[in-house]
């Protein structure tokens, strides 16, 4: 069985079924979710450590709101390496996320025009 990237009745339990917020939420994030990505893309490009972590953290508190586990995962993991300054790997993570990403994002799309 195929795990649910974002899980539209959690969010919707979270959010006392409001449907509105729940648009408003989606909105903002896909918005913000660019920068965010782009941030953590330069910061490995960079390999500047520090400036990985501080990235990957911002996105990482914004896509766990959506119990995005995969996608969080992978976001911790950069946010550790730049923590420990060690960030060999992070193209291969930042990979992975850019992936998981994509996921969250079309699922979020979905759900936003669900409910609509």
């Amino acid at each position: 069985m195929a795990q649910l990237v974002v899980d539209r009745k959690a969010l919707l339990e979270y959010l006392a079924d409001d449907t509105q917020l729940l648009q408003e939420i989606i909105g903002l994030f896909l918005a913000d979710c660019p920068g965010k990505l782009a941030a953590i893309q330069s910061a490995v490009t960079a390999r500047v450590p520090i400036d990985v972590m501080k990235a990957a953290h911002s996105l990482k508190g914004s896509v766990g709101v959506f119990g995005a586990k995969n996608a969080v995962a992978a976001a911790q993991k950069l946010e550790y390496m730049g923590r420990d300054g060690n960030i060999e790997g992070s193209v291969e993570t930042l990979s992975i996320l850019e992936r998981e990403m994509l996921l969250v994002t079309s699922a979020l799309n979905e759900i936003a025009k669900a409910s609509v």
